[in-house]
């Protein structure tokens, strides 16, 4: 917080700090002052579109935060209209993608010849801000489990046009990523979310390897994507419609996986669950990592080590249920999201 007031007074970026600022704490009525600092500085007619719209992402959650609904949702508007001109979906290719992954990775009864023993992978796949950094920071707290974070090995391998093939080197070009990250551990996470495109290679190579699918409430999921700057690629993230695109692509092709892949292997991990019973929850993940307990997991929130995504406020946080069903704040302003209503997906968790 003092980093970025100081940069403030320096003249810095306007938009950059105060977006930094507002993920570093809750904003009150007693903010005021500050508040009316950001509104004013949305009225500086040379602002970057980039620094407006992190700006506006700034402004929507001090908005949600001070329970000012309607106010939020139009700063968040904002944001996404400015970030979307920058990244267009194309919903047709994401279309064709998934139908290609489904039809190239229908039988997993033979391993590839290349196939590794290694029990080290865990990846841990879902939609983004679907709990994905959450479950890793409570495998990491385990003494013999180490986080890799976000890797972006899987999609630097895969080839689109032929997305049923394996590379031989995968499997020690892997291995040995994973290994910088801890010389000696049991198992190492890696927690892209986006694997979950990927997983009939990952499968294929590290058959015993474990996948953690993590899954949360469509429209909890939908609006906190809508509610997040993210820093890399989400061309999907910036209208309702695109995000609703994806969704449905995503549950199409996770309801592929659980239908091929080895339930010995897969483990699917409710957001509402886990914060209604995180002990319960996570002996259920330590033992499917083939692990035994440790009373350290459910000090998550004090592990000491780096944490690079959007979730780094939060996974720094005991567990708590304010973010469960806060959809029900923003209803009146769904649009398309109202499309990921239980009734409208007709699909229901497995």
């Amino acid at each position: 917080i003092a980093v970025y007031e100081t940069a403030l007074r320096l003249g810095s970026d306007a938009g950059l700090c105060y977006f930094g600022l507002s993920a570093c704490r809750k904003f009150t009525a007693e903010d005021h002052p500050l508040i009316a600092r950001m509104n004013a500085a949305l009225e500086q007619r040379n602002m970057p579109d980039r620094s407006r719209s992190l700006l506006h992402f700034a402004l929507g959650k001090v908005f949600d935060d001070l329970r000012e609904y309607e106010t939020a949702m139009g700063h968040f508007d904002a944001a996404n209209r400015l970030a979307h001109t920058k990244r267009a979906f194309d919903s047709a290719r994401f279309t064709a993608l998934v139908d290609s992954i489904i039809a190239a990775s229908r039988d997993f009864t033979n391993t590839a010849p290349v196939a590794s023993a290694s029990e080290l992978p865990v990846l841990i796949v879902g939609m983004p801000r679907s709990g994905t950094t959450l479950v890793e920071q409570i495998l990491a707290s385990h003494p013999q489990v180490a986080a890799g974070g976000e890797l972006e090995f899987w999609s630097r391998r895969f080839d689109r046009d032929s997305p049923g093939q394996v590379q031989p080197s995968a499997v020690p070009d892997y291995l040995a990523l994973l290994r910088r990250y801890s010389p000696d551990a049991l198992r190492v996470t890696d927690k892209m979310p986006f694997n979950f495109l990927f997983l009939g290679q990952a499968h294929a190579l590290f058959p015993k390897g474990r996948i953690v699918h993590c899954r949360r409430s469509p429209l909890d999921t939908a609006l906190s994507i809508y509610f997040t700057h993210f820093s890399g690629s989400h061309d999907f993230a910036y209208r309702r419609e695109d995000i609703v695109h994806y969704y449905r692509g995503y549950l199409r092709l996770m309801e592929h996986w659980r239908t091929v892949l080895p339930p010995d292997r897969f483990i699917e991990i409710d957001y509402e669950a886990l914060v209604a019973d995180q002990e319960a929850v996570s002996r259920r993940l330590v033992a499917f990592c083939g692990l035994d307990w440790d009373e350290a997991v459910l000090d998550f929130h004090g592990t000491d080590r780096p944490i690079m995504t959007a979730s780094a406020w939060q996974a720094r946080q005991p567990v708590y249920r304010s973010s469960t069903e806060r959809w029900r704040n923003y209803e009146p302003w769904l649009g398309e999201l109202r499309q990921l209503l239980p009734e409208n997906l007709g699909h229901s968790r497995s």
